[in-house]
């Protein structure tokens, strides 16, 4: 089942919303980027969504569940991850550690937790010979793409993805986008992200919405997207 938030209205202050009135679908196995000018909400609709944030009017369903009466710390339990563009790991442990984090919702299960770090380490060769290193001393991309497994660790469907590739040098974002659309194309997952970098996020994207001042601006494909791409891109220079 897709992600469907509808006509959310949210905000950090009693009366004044960034929110008003968003619709996003995040449509099942498909990367959804949502671009926009700084300020316009991106980031806010998400911590909406994983309740940091409750709307005050709207809704935000998932799996035929209203998320606006789970809380943030049992997403993992329905099958949601989010990846803050924060740096979020624990630096003096090392990379086997911080994965190990990654379980808290079954450790008691120990078959699953086997399967779960083998398929990070499948996926991301480079996390397997770097395990007994500590995260602190990785290098950035090497740090992002640790947040993205440890969030893979619970074997989520769909996945919250705030802004990236912050602070990465191309080459590095260039891995983390490739990355993203692997978790699509060959695994099946939902992804849902914001994105400042306009061309390399809706480069990998099936689906984008464009928010201007928390309220939907333009939505479609990618191909109708870069259709428009000149005139977007204008709009925001005004």
């Amino acid at each position: 089942m897709p992600l469907e938030v509808h006509e959310v209205h949210a905000g950090y202050q009693p009366g004044v919303d960034i929110l008003q009135g968003v619709s996003v679908t995040a449509r099942t196995r498909q990367l959804t980027t949502i671009i926009g000018a700084n300020g316009v909400g991106k980031s806010t609709l998400l911590k909406t969504i994983i309740g940091q944030l409750r709307p005050h009017r709207g809704t935000i369903r998932w799996n035929d569940q209203d998320l606006t009466r789970v809380s943030a710390r049992d997403l993992v339990r329905v099958g949601i991850a989010y990846i803050d563009q924060r740096h979020t790991l624990f630096p003096q442990m090392s990379v086997a550690e911080n994965l190990e984090m990654g379980t808290w919702s079954f450790r008691g299960d120990r078959a699953r937790a086997r399967t779960a770090f083998a398929r990070a380490y499948a996926r991301s060769p480079s996390l397997a010979e770097l395990r007994h290193k500590r995260a602190g001393v990785l290098s950035g991309g090497q740090q992002r793409l640790l947040q993205f497994e440890r969030a893979l660790m619970s074997d989520p469907a769909l996945m919250l993805v705030d802004e990236p590739t912050v602070g990465l040098d191309p080459k590095r974002a260039a891995t983390i986008y490739d990355h993203l659309r692997r978790l699509v194309d060959g695994e099946h997952r939902t992804v849902l992200m914001v994105d400042q970098n306009v061309a390399a996020g809706t480069g990998v994207a099936d689906f984008i919405y464009v928010l201007e001042l928390g309220t939907n601006k333009l939505e479609g494909t990618k191909a109708e997207f870069d259709a428009r791409y000149q005139e977007i891109m204008a709009s925001w220079l005004v």
